[in-house]
């Protein structure tokens, strides 16, 4: 009976413990789990978007709607197959340009991109003033935060 009444307290505070949810990737989302394929045709089919198709690297689709960009890797690409996607965000304060990806091919490569669009997005978003964020933000030497903004801003 003692050991009955153990389990079932066992079992009620295990039921009281808060869910957890896995973290969200920051930035624009992608449904990776259609594969890669799909993602392209997805983006092939879609009319709205502005399609600029080279011969080494990467294919171009621009959303103007959503102020995003994709990009599906060419097979001379490292990291092929992949797409990445970089979105600009109007906030109350400032602008914020934001990168993901879906990589399906090699993950060493995918991440060395990822990371290298990360990079620019921080150095794009040091050139737009933001007078209420932190000081651990990267600031770009040619963005003046003393002076007041702009009328009108």
């Amino acid at each position: 009976m003692r050991a009955a009444l153990i389990i079932g307290a066992a079992l009620f505070l295990l039921g009281c413990t808060e869910t957890v949810t896995p973290a969200r990737e920051i930035g624009p989302s992608l449904e990776c789990a259609a594969g890669f394929k799909s993602l392209v045709a997805d983006l092939d089919r879609n009319p709205e978007l502005v399609v600029t198709r080279h011969p080494r690297g990467s294919n171009a689709y621009r959303d103007d709607r959503l102020n995003r960009l994709y990009l599906v890797t060419l097979p001379d690409h490292p990291a092929h197959p992949a797409v990445f996607v970089r979105e600009v965000s109007p906030t109350t304060e400032t602008m914020i340009i934001d990168s993901n990806g879906c990589g399906f091919g090699d993950q060493v490569a995918f991440r060395q991109t990822m990371r290298a669009y990360d990079a620019f997005d921080r150095l794009l978003n040091a050139e737009e003033p933001c007078y209420l964020c932190s000081s651990d933000r990267l600031q770009s030497p040619s963005v003046d935060t003393r002076l007041p903004p702009p009328p009108g801003n």
